[in-house]
């Protein structure tokens, strides 16, 4: 018995010590890390009456590619392996590549919710597009979220893209999101992911954005099992904005309904889009996008085998050299 009284005392010793080393949660960079304009070593663009996070590679004498990465409310990190050399090329090679957070989003400055409009994200990246590529259309590379993101700024402003890759995007319609609303997340109640996140709740409330974010990337690698991604290798994140995601995604809502619109414009895009899917996604792989496709007038995909939504991650040399081959065609 004084044997086991000894090691339970060593045990709560041992973790009040621990304690030495909680922080508070209150506290800027506790729960996840600071924001652009919250950290000058963060390498930023102020634009638009914000900061974004903000990073480019290569000649911006050259032609622009502009990377929109997913969420809403995710960040670039996840698309960093498609700036890296395979088999002798690399983007920047003959491109001016750019890297940003959206609006609220990664390490991007965060805003209160009326801020989050389609019109908002428009606005946005024609701000950037002027910065980066001044009376100059640009390439467009955009996955999940980002893909739908690239096809509402074509969808508006045919003339200022000289060509877009849409890497497995969401649905470009309410239409097509009503056809897969029921396959999106796991929401059974017994899940792990689902019981972390409603844990949580129990001691967090999202009373700011640091809260809110973290309390987001709660369950956000199990919520979606269907898009087999990988749970060997995940694609990395700075941080989620939560209410970014939120709000965003409810200016395209009404009356309960999906009622955007990325495609009734896209018949004036006469230039060819590449989409890029995957083999084993099971709701926005390659037959869903085979079917987005048809929206453009001429559009060809590519789809990755062995790999799920998550293929700019697990498998970018063999997604960067459909990028490479379409950006040669289209190009030329």
């Amino acid at each position: 018995m004084r044997g086991h009284l000894v090691t339970i005392v060593a045990v709560m010793t041992a973790g009040l010590s621990a304690c030495d080393h909680i922080y508070d949660p209150a506290q800027d960079g506790n729960l996840v890390p600071r924001t652009a304009d919250e950290d000058p070593a963060i390498p930023s663009l102020a634009l638009a009456g914000t900061v974004f996070h903000y990073q480019t590679f290569g000649d911006p004498t050259k032609p622009a590619i502009i990377f929109l990465h997913g969420g809403p409310g995710g960040d670039y990190r996840g698309l960093l392996r498609l700036n890296d050399r395979y088999d002798g090329y690399a983007l920047a090679d003959d491109h001016f590549v750019v890297m940003w957070d959206q609006r609220g989003s990664g390490l991007s400055r965060r805003h209160d919710c009326g801020v989050y409009t389609l019109d908002q994200m428009d606005a946005d990246l024609d701000a950037l597009i002027a910065h980066v590529s001044p009376g100059r259309p640009v390439i467009l590379i955009g996955h999940s979220w980002g893909g739908m993101y690239a096809a509402m700024y074509i969808n508006r402003h045919p003339d200022k893209v000289a060509g877009a890759v849409l890497m497995e995007p969401g649905p470009l319609n309410g239409q097509m999101f009503d056809a897969i609303i029921g396959d999106l997340y796991d929401i059974d109640f017994f899940s792990e992911w689902l019981n972390d996140d409603a844990w949580d709740a129990q001691f967090l409330t999202a009373d700011d954005h640091a809260r809110a974010d973290y309390h987001r990337m709660l369950g956000v690698r199990d919520s979606q099992p269907k898009f087999h991604q990988s749970a060997v290798d995940p694609a990395p994140l700075w941080r989620l904005g939560a209410i970014a995601s939120r709000c965003v995604m409810s200016s395209g809502v009404k009356d309960g309904k999906a009622a955007y619109d990325f495609t009734d414009h896209l018949g004036a895009y006469t230039t060819r889009v590449l989409f890029i899917a995957s083999a084993e996604n099971q709701v926005i792989g390659a037959a869903f996008q085979e079917r987005q496709r048809r929206f453009f007038p001429a559009a060809d995909l590519v789809t990755i085998a062995d790999t799920g939504h998550d293929m700019q991650w697990t498998h970018p040399a063999e997604s960067l050299a459909a990028i490479h081959a379409y950006l040669t065609a289209v190009e030329r």
